[in-house]
């Protein structure tokens, strides 16, 4: 006579609903172990660039005034010559522009400044 064994519904119960737990304790736990991450904010500037980051916004040298423009000297057969703050400095034909007396000039912190003859100096604007 053979012998069959019935099978524990309670065990497997048990199992499954051990199992929806496990799962449900991962997915709530998910997103907390990404926030947990460090952020890749700073991994590509150079070192140089990170301390200006470091650096704090107070110590920062606020930008430098743009240049005065004094006048412009554009012969026909030469490269015009701009007279920035007294000193006379060589330009390009695309940097000025006669008919509105304006010269396009970089400022030494880098910076790009569209300066008409004659106006007063402006204070420095980011």
């Amino acid at each position: 006579m053979r012998t069959y064994s019935t099978p524990d519904y309670r065990s497997a119960l048990a199992q499954r609903t051990l199992l929806v737990l496990v799962l449900v304790l991962v997915l709530l736990l998910a997103p907390w172990q990404v926030s947990q991450a460090e952020p890749l904010g700073r991994l590509f500037f150079t070192p140089a660039e990170r301390a200006a980051i470091d650096r704090p916004a107070s110590r920062r040298a606020p930008p430098a005034p743009p240049p005065r423009l004094d006048g412009i000297v554009s012969p026909r057969s030469a490269a015009p010559t701009l007279f920035l703050d007294g000193q006379a400095h060589p330009a390009t034909a695309q940097q000025v522009h006669l008919g509105d007396s304006t010269a396009d000039v970089r400022s030494p912190d880098g910076r790009l400044h569209r300066l008409r003859v004659g106006d007063p100096p402006r204070d420095a604007t980011p």
